[in-house]
């Protein structure tokens, strides 16, 4: 395998990667939208204008850690202008804007979510809406939490619902996803076969695109509950060569790749 440039797309901080970056022995040369030690800042105002950068400077992978610029597209862009990009694609991102989308596929493959509630019977239950999860112990506390996301956002005060509340232990799920296969980064039966019902999503909903996803889940007992997913990288961690990683999901062969 030849020694690979990679950029990383970050507005703020030095990103999640960036260790596992650093440590591979297949980095050529680091690159970084923003100033950082060890790499070549690469400045740019849009996308597209990346995208020929990139191009230019033949940077072999882009890894999207910036939350906002992936809920923009920026993996559409370069995608498009044939630059390989590790991110959620736009219509990938509809599984991290909307919770009523993203549980109706998740319960189609299989996948548990918390049962919905149309009226609490006893509490304390959580407030669910896009972008929102929050525990309320009291009638008074959903009313007040309701009150609160309608004076920020009316449009995101309509989803609001509620479901049940489950004791049990929250873990984030990183997971990597090639267009064909998921690889998820954990050894607990219980969660692998969550993994493989989301796989079977992924691919039988035809979200092509490569890059890696939090699934943030509740184990209660036997049962997985997913509760959201995102693109947050925070709990990352791998214990093989990361970039020779990434090139085998560029090239759809995670399936030949052993945790």
């Amino acid at each position: 395998m030849p020694l690979l440039n990679v950029l990383i797309a970050i507005e703020n901080g030095n990103g999640n990667t960036i260790k596992f970056i650093k440590g591979s022995k297949y980095l050529n040369k680091l690159y970084s939208t923003i100033p950082m030690e060890g790499a070549v800042e690469v400045k740019f105002n849009t996308f597209s204008e990346l995208a020929q950068k990139c191009k230019a400077l033949k940077i072999d992978i882009v890894i999207a850690e910036e939350e906002k610029w992936i809920l923009q597209g920026i993996a559409d862009v370069l995608r498009k202008n044939f630059v390989n990009c590790l991110a959620l694609t736009s219509r990938a991102n509809s599984l991290v804007l909307s919770v009523s989308y993203a549980r109706e596929l998740l319960n189609k493959y299989g996948i548990m979510t918390p049962q919905k509630l149309f009226y609490p019977s006893n509490y304390p239950v959580v407030v669910r809406a896009d972008g929102v999860c929050r525990v309320g112990n009291s009638l008074e506390e959903i009313i007040e939490i309701r009150n609160e996301i309608a004076s920020q956002s009316e449009e995101i005060a309509k989803t609001v619902f509620l479901e049940e509340y489950i004791e049990g232990d929250i873990i984030d799920l990183i997971s990597l996803f090639d267009g064909k296969n998921l690889l998820s980064f954990t050894k607990d039966e219980r969660i692998l076969d969550y993994s493989h019902r989301l796989q079977k999503l992924l691919v039988g909903e035809k979200f092509n695109f490569t890059g890696f996803l939090n699934s943030k889940l509740i184990v209660s007992g036997d049962r997985v509950f997913n509760i959201g997913i995102s693109s947050n990288l925070a709990s990352l961690n791998i214990n093989m060569d990361f970039i020779y990683l990434l090139n085998a999901a560029i090239y759809q062969k995670l399936n030949e790749i052993m945790i």
